[in-house]
């Protein structure tokens, strides 16, 4: 076999093709061949993914003088003034623990506790606000009911299904069980975010409720651009309220708002996804404040939002990178276990996959190779599974293998692995529809290898003003 010559940054040609598992119904025993274990997708997980999920913060006045991150495997501390981490290995059991449900939330400005009880019957979900446990409720809440959820929901669930009416929808969901996730003290008021579980047709809508302390009243939102979303976790900054929103199913997590920050008083909410905003990551992890100044986790990095709420916002962010260290060159290969086509030198590599012997790193040289155009344009469209958050979606085997030819339809079964990492385009796609690619990674040996997060600044840039 003649593979690419990744120590050189020069490509040549290499047994190399791309055919996923999105044709099983016509390459039945093809499919069964490339299906990639599922402990390779647990092991990417256990290996890549370490999201922050709790953050400690202290200031000296105005300043932040050190911002900790917990993840459940590690630790970044943020040096607030000279914007430097540390990253330490160690467990974090509060991290974990973290994404239970809120049963009970202790008020330092109130000197008061306040014990949460949600959940559902065949035809409403229910929130129940008590001063004391087993206590007469303070406020009893209607979070959702069938003919409300039908209607949030019948848009989306019609992509699938055309012919779904409101009707139909009504009597056949099921009404989500609701938690609370978090609360936010305004100062005025305590802010509840309401989330729910979407598995086995069960459906909720994105709420919070304003609970009044002075009157005991309680007072529900539902922005419409929240209604298909459920609210993970809240804080109260600059004068708005800032929530992580995200879906939770039998299939995993899935990306709905990102980041959002909603005005309570003019209703506006305004999602910040990648792409339209400097946020890093689709999911968020975690979220504190202090004052104007907000700290953000997410499944991709965290952020530093300075005068968050403000019409102009300043943003740092940077990405979590998983790493691996080559203290002298390590041989290179296309695929895991093939013959190496080269040499990578000593130093820093980003992992984007892995399995039990072998890495896939990111380099400065490249592969080569041919992928239909339908396909390449698809996987564009996708990300190439590229998000961080779906390295916690293992059930379904986890990331999905692109593989690259030699020659338009050549052997898939010699292709070149190439996982959750991008394809450059190599001019333009051929008459017959496929397309010359170029993927710069490389497949390298675990052995002797620590994978470890580290931090790094992404280009900077503020929010628009709005």
């Amino acid at each position: 076999m003649v593979t690419a010559n990744l120590s050189t940054g020069r490509a040549f040609p290499c047994l190399l093709c791309l055919l996923y598992f999105v044709y099983p119904l016509c390459f039945p025993g093809l499919a069964a061949a490339q299906q990639p274990p599922v402990d390779a997708a647990e092991i990417s997980r256990d290996l890549l993914y370490h999201p922050a999920r709790l953050i400690e913060s202290s200031w000296a006045g105005p300043e932040l003088r050190l911002a900790v991150f917990r993840a459940a495997e590690f630790t970044y501390r943020l040096l607030g003034p000279a914007n430097q981490w540390e990253v330490v290995r160690e467990k974090n059991d509060k991290a974990a623990a973290v994404v239970a449900p809120l049963k009970i939330y202790r008020s330092d400005r109130l000197g008061a506790d306040y014990f949460f009880a949600a959940a559902s019957t065949d035809d409403e979900g229910i929130l129940n606000i008590r001063g004391s446990a087993g206590g007469e409720p303070l406020a009893r809440v209607r979070l959702w009911e069938r003919k409300q959820l039908a209607a949030a929901w019948l848009e989306f669930l019609r992509q699938d299904a055309p012919g779904l009416t409101a009707e139909a929808l009504a009597k056949d969901l099921e009404i989500a069980d609701p938690d609370v996730a978090g609360v936010a003290d305004d100062g005025a008021y305590l802010w509840l975010a309401i989330r729910y579980y979407t598995g086995e047709g069960s459906r909720g809508v994105g709420t919070l409720v304003r609970f009044d302390p002075k009157t005991n009243e309680a007072k529900i939102y539902q922005p419409a651009e929240l209604a298909t979303s459920s609210i993970t976790h809240i804080v109260s900054a600059g004068g708005a309220l800032w929530l992580g929103t995200h879906l939770q199913g039998e299939g995993g997590i899935a990306a709905t708002k990102g980041l959002v920050r909603f005005n309570p008083a003019s209703g506006e909410v305004r999602s910040y996804l990648p792409g339209s905003s400097p946020l890093v990551g689709r999911i968020v992890t975690a979220l504190a404040n202090s004052g104007g100044t907000l700290l953000v986790a997410t499944d991709a990095g965290t952020c530093r939002v300075e005068r968050a709420g403000s019409q102009q916002e300043n943003w740092t962010c940077w990405r979590i990178v998983p790493t691996v260290q080559l203290g002298s060159p390590a041989p290179v290969s296309n695929r895991p276990g093939v013959p190496p086509g080269g040499q990578l030198p000593a130093g820093g590599y980003e992992v984007r996959w892995a399995n039990v012997t072998y890495v896939e790193v990111l380099t400065a040289d490249w592969i080569e190779g041919w992928v239909a155009t339908d396909d390449f344009e698809d996987y564009v469209r996708r990300n190439f599974d590229g998000e961080a958050y779906e390295l916690a979606n293992t059930s379904g085997g986890g990331a999905t293998p692109i593989r690259l030819v030699a020659k338009p339809g050549g052997d898939p079964l010699a292709g070149a692995l190439v996982y959750r990492a991008p394809l450059e385009r190599v001019g333009s796609p051929t008459p017959a529809g496929w397309q010359l690619v170029r993927a710069r990674v490389g497949w390298i040996s675990r052995k002797n290898l620590e994978v470890a997060p580290v931090l790094r600044r992404v280009p900077p840039a503020s929010a628009p003003a709005r």
